[in-house]
């Protein structure tokens, strides 16, 4: 007879089998990122975005007009004052240790995100704490390769890591901690994340919220108190004037603005522009409240970052890594279904091949109003799958709107049938209470008694 294994004994050797398997997955993590890192920094235009970075902070530290240079490329600094007084330390440190030090805060904090939204409701309840670590290195080191994670490496961005305080802030939110200082924070270096400060309002975190907003208002401030002439020339609205930023018809510009640019052949799309901006906002807000007050809190954390960047005026292809998680909320919500899974996949392999490069753009700067219908679904992909997820989200609450009204309906029709059954019943009885009595009236004088 064997001798049995004791509880404990069990337990070591599975902890030991997961941590065996995590260290295997991290390593296969860091190869992938390496591999990235290798291929695109050594590209053309690698780390242009970081070299702006460090010429907005040295800008900023000398007291030089900061939206008035124009740095690598000819490109200007088009973040907010704020931004630039954060990356002064860069110019502290040599060249070569800045890049180094911004592309492995990226690699370290993919998978971190990746964990963080498999942590937001309902996800626990689907995958493990073990398992969503496992799942996390998986799935980032094939994302990694994705072109808005490649292009973010390349340019030496900091997307990644807005995302990861983005998502620090929503976990702790629904943890029932305090939180919304990060998201403040983060929209006060770029403004996309902003949207996730209207969320939690809708969701009614008003506390959140007003934190985020404080915090938000503090960037603001500080600006104006170390550079103020930066500051007022930022916020005199006309950071709103998305041509100041770059070519809006530009194909890594992958918002709505861009994509109707595109597809209408003109830069004067405005006045279409902005009532189906207005409208996409407004949708893709309200479903993200409709799933975080359901407790679908990463389905609505997929919809604001899916939304921000489709009502963006300017959402390069780099901006979109704010959505990669959502890829990963999206495999695991669909994993039993097979139409899920194939569109996920859809949407992964037009990421890994860099299709909205896949268009004759070499003939000048307005060659993008030139494309083809074939050419315009290759530019416009990142447009068309974000539309597709909203206009998904759309569908499934139509749905249970209708199948809930069904259902309020057919409650309320056998209710008022039992109501009916119940009178006519009380109607009966009250109605044969008068014939028994006269029943037993012939009876008695039938039958006297004796």
């Amino acid at each position: 007879m064997g001798t049995a294994v004791p509880p404990a004994a069990r337990s070591w050797r599975g902890s030991s089998t997961i941590c065996r398997s995590t260290g295997w997955l991290a390593a296969a993590y860091v190869l992938s990122a390496a591999g990235c890192a290798l291929a695109t920094v050594t590209s053309r235009a690698a780390f242009g975005d970081l070299s702006i970075y460090t010429a907005g902070g040295a800008a900023v530290r000398h007291g030089m007009p900061l939206y008035q240079l124009r740095f690598a490329f000819g490109l200007r600094f088009t973040y907010p004052p704020f931004a630039a007084l954060l990356f002064v330390p860069l110019g502290w440190v040599p060249v070569t240790a800045g890049r180094v030090l911004v592309s492995a805060a990226t690699v370290l904090a993919l998978p971190v995100t990746s964990y963080l939204a498999l942590r937001m409701p309902p996800m626990p309840s689907l995958v493990r704490r073990d398992r969503a670590a496992q799942l996390a290195l998986a799935f980032s080191a094939a994302a990694i390769w994705l072109e808005p994670e490649r292009t973010n490496l390349k340019y030496g961005q900091i997307n990644v890591l807005l995302t990861l305080l983005v998502l620090v802030d929503l976990v702790r939110i629904e943890r029932g901690g305090a939180g919304g200082a990060l998201i403040g924070i983060a929209a006060g270096i770029k403004l996309t994340p902003a949207i996730f400060a209207v969320y939690l309002l809708a969701t009614r975190r008003y506390r959140a919220a007003a934190v985020a907003a404080a915090a938000f208002a503090g960037t603001v401030a500080v600006a104006f108190a170390l550079v103020p002439g930066d500051a007022a020339q930022y916020w005199n609205l006309s950071f709103l004037d998305p041509a100041h930023v770059g070519r809006i018809q530009n194909v890594a510009n992958q918002s709505l603005l861009g994509a109707l640019a595109r597809v209408l052949h003109t830069l004067s799309v405005g006045s279409v522009w902005l009532p189906v901006a207005a409208a996409v906002g407004v949708a893709g807000i309200a479903l993200a409240a409709r799933a975080g007050r359901a407790g679908q809190a990463a389905q609505a954390f997929a919809l604001c970052a899916v939304t921000s960047l489709l009502v963006s005026p300017i959402s390069w292809s780099h901006h979109w890594v704010l959505a990669v998680p959502a890829l990963l909320i999206a495999v695991v919500a669909a994993r039993r279904s097979a139409a899920g899974l194939a569109a996920v996949a859809v949407v992964a392999v037009a990421g890994w091949a860099a299709i909205i490069w896949r268009v004759p753009i070499a003939s000048g700067h307005y060659a993008e109003l030139n494309l083809t219908p074939v050419q315009l679904v290759a530019a416009d992909a990142y447009v068309l799958a974000g539309l597709a997820s909203v206009g998904l989200g759309l569908a499934i609450a139509a749905s249970q709107a209708s199948t809930s009204v069904f259902h309020r309906r057919l409650s309320s029709s056998g209710a008022k049938q039992a109501s009916n059954e119940l009178r006519a019943s009380s109607a009966s009885v009250a109605s044969s209470k008068p014939n028994a009595d006269r029943t037993a009236a012939r009876l008695s004088s039938t039958y006297p008694p004796k």
